[in-house]
C-alpha cells in the first residue's frame, strides 16, 4: 500500500484505485492522510456509510475524523432537519477553519450539494465564555437565541437553552469529542463562576471546563432586529421575480421581520445572506491543500442524479402549488460547480472495478474479503461451533508466517475470545487501539484489539489478516465444545428411550425428578 501512496503523490492526474475490500478503505484513508499530510474530503454514496467508515478509521489511526451528513429531508417540503444533524454540520464547518491539522472529512453525495452559510457569518455568531471572567449574561442569552437556540424548561438536545436564575444551561454543537454534552454556566452577577459539562438525564456534572466556544445552533441566522430592511427587500425582489402569491409573500414578510424560524425555511437560505452569491459550499471551508477522494464513483453519481431529479420534481410541484420557493440553483450547487470542484481537488477515485473509459491509469491494492470465511463458519456452526473452523484457518495462516489481527467490539468480548482460542493452542495478545503494524512482532500470536471493524479483510502484500468479530459472529454467543455438550445434555429435550432408571431429569411441567422407569396402566 505504501507504493500506491507514493504513486498517488506523484501522479499527474487522479487515478482510479481498486481492490479495496472490507474495511481496507479505512486503512487506506488513514495511511493516506498521514503520508500526504493533507486534509482528505471523502464523498460516499449515502449517509448511512459515514459512521461505519469513521468507526473503521478509528481502528487504524488517531487522525481526526469529521462527519458532514445531509439534512435527510425531502427538498422543498415544510420540514425541518434534526437539530443534532444541523449542529453536527456546523461543528464540522467550524473545525475545518479553526484546526489546521490534516484530518479526514466524511460526507455524502447528497450533503455536498446543499449550499451553506458563509464562513464570516458562522464565525461572527460564535461565543467564547471563560470561567472566572465577566460576561454580560443578558447579552449572551440574546446572542444565543439569535444564533438559533430554543428556550425550554430542560436541556435535552443540541440547540436547547434553559434559564434558571443565575444558571444558564445550553447544549451547543460538539467541537471536541472529549467535551461533548450540554454545558452549565453558573453566573454570579455578570461573572461566569464555572463551566461544567453535565448529564441531561441525571443533571449531574461530569467535567469542569476553563472555557467553551458556543457555536450557533442553526445556519438560519437573522440580522439584528433593527437591520432587516435589506432582508425584506430581497424577499420583495424574489417574490416579484418568481411571481409568488401575495398571501405567501405577506406571511413570509411577517415571519422574517420578526426573526421567526419555521419548517421549510432552509430552502430560503439565500435570502438571509444576499442571494446565491453570498453562500458557500462545504468545499469552500476546506483547507487550501485539501484533496477530494470519491468512494464508489458510479454509486455516488447515481445518488447525485437521483437527488437532483427529486429536487427538480419537488420544485416543479411547489411552483404548481404556488408556493414561495427559490430556484434549485439558488439553494443547491449546480452540476457544473461540482464538476469544477472535482477538476480542482480530485486526488483519487476508489472503485470496485476498473473503469476502461477513465483516462488515468488504475492502481491496484491487493486485498481480499472474508465473505467465504463467514459462510464457512456459518455452515459448520451446528457441527463444530463458531470457533473451530476459524481456529483451523488461523493455524494455517500462522504456518504460512502470516499475522492475524482480531477486532472486537468490547474488552469483554476480547478477553472471552482469548480464553476460548487458548483451547485451540492459539495465543492471544490484547493491544490498545489504534492498530500499529510495528506491534506485530510474533507471528505465532493473535493480536486482539478492543475496537470494532465493520468487515474484515486480508492485506495480501503485507501478509496480515484483519478479522472482524462483528462480521464473523454477529450477536451469536460463543461457547466451547464442553459448554455446548453440557447445554445439549442439560437443556435439550430427550426421548424416553434415552433415559435409564435413576437419571435425574427436569420435567417441563413438574420440575426436578428421578426417572424410575415406565409403568403400564389400564384405563376403562
Amino acid at each position: 500500500m505504501q507504493s500506491i501512496l507514493k504513486r498517488l503523490r506523484d501522479a499527474s492526474s487522479p487515478p482510479d484505485i481498486f481492490g479495496l475490500h472490507g474495511s481496507s478503505t479505512a486503512l487506506f484513508l488513514s495511511r493516506a492522510v498521514e503520508f500526504l499530510q493533507r486534509t482528505l474530503c471523502c464523498i460516499l454514496p449515502a449517509d448511512e456509510h459515514l459512521e461505519i467508515l469513521a468507526q473503521d478509521i478509528a481502528f487504524f489511526s488517531k487522525v481526526r475524523v469529521l462527519l458532514y451528513p445531509s439534512f435527510e429531508i425531502p427538498p422543498y417540503t415544510p420540514l425541518s432537519p434534526d437539530p443534532a444533524t444541523v449542529c453536527n454540520r456546523l461543528a464540522t464547518l467550524y473545525q475545518l477553519q479553526e484546526n489546521p491539522e490534516p484530518c479526514i472529512v466524511l460526507t455524502s453525495a447528497e450533503a455536498v450539494l446543499r449550499r451553506v452559510l458563509p464562513a464570516s457569518e458562522l464565525n461572527a455568531h460564535c461565543e467564547l465564555v471563560i470561567a472566572g471572567e465577566e460576561t454580560d449574561r443578558d447579552a449572551l442569552i440574546a446572542a444565543l437565541t439569535a444564533s438559533g437556540y430554543q428556550l425550554c424548561d430542560m436541556v435535552r438536545q443540541e440547540g436547547d437553552l434553559s434559564l434558571r436564575g443565575g444558571i444558564v444551561d445550553v447544549f451547543p454543537p460538539t467541537v471536541d469529542a472529549t467535551q461533548a454534552g450540554p454545558l452549565r454556566l453558573d453566573f454570579f452577577g455578570d461573572t461566569v463562576e464555572s463551566i461544567r459539562i453535565f448529564d441531561p438525564l441525571t443533571q449531574r456534572s461530569r467535567q469542569s471546563l476553563a472555557e467553551a466556544v458556543l457555536l450557533p445552533a442553526s445556519d438560519l441566522l437573522f440580522p439584528p432586529s433593527g437591520k432587516r430592511d435589506a432582508l425584506l427587500a430581497r424577499l420583495a425582489a424574489a417574490a416579484e421575480q418568481h411571481n409568488w402569491p401575495s398571501g405567501e409573500t405577506r406571511m413570509l414578510r411577517e415571519r422574517l421581520a420578526t426573526g421567526q424560524h419555521f419548517p421549510g425555511m432552509e430552502f430560503l437560505l439565500p435570502l438571509l445572506y444576499g442571494g446565491r452569491a453570498g453562500l458557500q459550499t462545504v468545499f469552500d471551508y476546506l483547507p487550501a491543500k485539501a484533496a477530494l477522494i470519491v468512494c464508489d464513483p458510479p454509486a455516488v453519481r447515481r445518488r447525485m442524479l437521483l437527488v437532483r431529479d427529486r429536487i427538480q420534481a419537488n420544485y416543479a410541484e411547489a411552483v404548481q402549488r404556488q408556493g414561495a420557493v427559490l430556484p434549485p440553483d439558488d439553494v443547491f450547487a449546480a452540476e457544473t460547480e461540482y464538476a469544477a470542484v472535482q477538476e480542482r481537488m480530485l486526488l483519487a477515485r476508489l472503485t470496485q472495478l476498473p473503469d476502461p473509459d477513465y483516462p488515468a491509469p488504475a492502481l491496484t491494492v491487493e486485498t481480499g474479503d472474508h465473505n467465504l470465511l463467514a459462510q464457512e463458519i456459518e455452515l459448520q456452526r451446528k457441527k463444530r461451533g463458531l470457533l473451530a473452523p476459524l481456529a483451523d484457518r488461523m493455524l494455517k495462516w500462522q504456518q504460512d508466517h502470516e499475522a492475524i489481527v482480531l477486532a472486537c467490539r468490547s474488552l469483554r468480548q476480547a478477553e472471552h475470545l482469548r480464553e476460548m482460542l487458548a483451547n485451540y493452542q492459539l495465543r492471544v495478545e490484547l493491544l490498545p487501539a489504534p492498530f500499529d503494524h510495528a506491534a506485530l512482532r510474533d507471528q505465532n500470536a493473535v493480536y486482539c484489539y478492543e475496537q470494532p471493524l465493520s468487515k474484515g479483510f486480508d492485506s495480501i502484500g503485507e501478509k496480515v489478516h484483519f478479522l472482524s468479530a462483528s462480521e464473523l459472529f454477529g450477536d451469536k454467543r460463543l461457547r466451547t465444545d464442553r459448554q455446548r455438550k453440557r447445554s445439549r445434555d442439560e437443556g435439550q429435550p430427550v426421548q424416553i428411550d434415552q433415559l435409564a432408571e435413576g437419571d435425574v431429569v427436569v420435567h417441563r411441567d413438574h420440575g426436578i425428578g428421578v426417572f424410575q422407569g415406565l409403568v403400564n396402566m389400564e384405563f376403562s
